[in-house]
């Protein structure tokens, strides 16, 4: 499977308003979540060229996850993150976003990750590396080429001319969405699963993906200040 089905998931949030969902954890205090090694984040953006179709964009997605890492690897004195995992085997790769993909579907769908086992791969690669504490990042969204988003916000006004302003849409510009959830090998669950989605900000954006990291992690590994 090339793509996530994350991007279906991120169409069906488009119109909440919330930041962050409620976080869900196991029994195990965050003071005991230590020494977290970082496994390679999956992105996926699209790009709206034309209308507000869009399609996932290699080169976009790519930049996306170079520039989650470095966020992810500068917040170090916040995060307990202690190193990364990065693997060269396309075949492991391949099966670890695919159990990426399970474990999040799973507790997104379910909203609980009581019975949520740690999937096998995951599970060898961690202990393969001395790591009971894995963090897996998820990142969707999308984006317009330049000029894009003006041409739909006239289309939109249009429409509501020709409806008497009966109907009116205006397109969303960007969206960002952040899916952290930690793995605990040694209990063989999930230890934490929260997500963070934003209407109207660029999924490349520095500062927004700081903010929804703050966001996820917030009254886990601290407090609101």
């Amino acid at each position: 499977m090339k793509y996530f089905k994350f991007f279906l998931i991120l169409i069906g949030c488009v119109l909440l308003s919330c930041t962050a969902t409620k976080p869900l954890t196991s029994t195990v205090k965050p003071t005991e979540v230590t020494d977290i090694k970082l496994l390679e984040p999956y992105s996926y953006i699209s790009m709206i060229k034309k209308g507000n179709r869009g399609e996932v964009d290699d080169s976009i997605s790519a930049i996306s996850k170079q520039v989650n890492i470095n966020i992810l690897k500068s917040m170090s004195g916040q995060l307990p993150i202690s190193g990364d995992i990065i693997l060269d085997d396309s075949s492991v790769n391949e099966s670890l976003e695919k159990e990426f993909e399970y474990l999040i579907l799973a507790a997104d769908k379910n909203k609980s990750i009581t019975n949520l086992s740690i999937t096998p791969t995951l599970d060898r690669v961690l202990e393969l590396n001395s790591a009971r504490f894995g963090l897996i990042v998820v990142c969707t969204g999308f984006t317009r080429v330049h000029g894009n988003y003006a041409k739909e916000i006239v289309k939109g006004a249009a429409m509501g001319i020709l409806t008497l302003g009966m109907y009116y849409q205006t397109p969303i510009k960007a969206y960002s969405t952040i899916y952290a959830m930690i793995a605990d090998s040694q209990e063989n669950n999930i230890a934490f699963y929260r997500k963070s989605f934003l209407q109207n900000k660029e999924p490349l954006d520095q500062e927004v993906l700081k903010s929804q990291y703050k966001k996820i992690f917030e009254d886990y590994f601290w407090t609101k200040k």
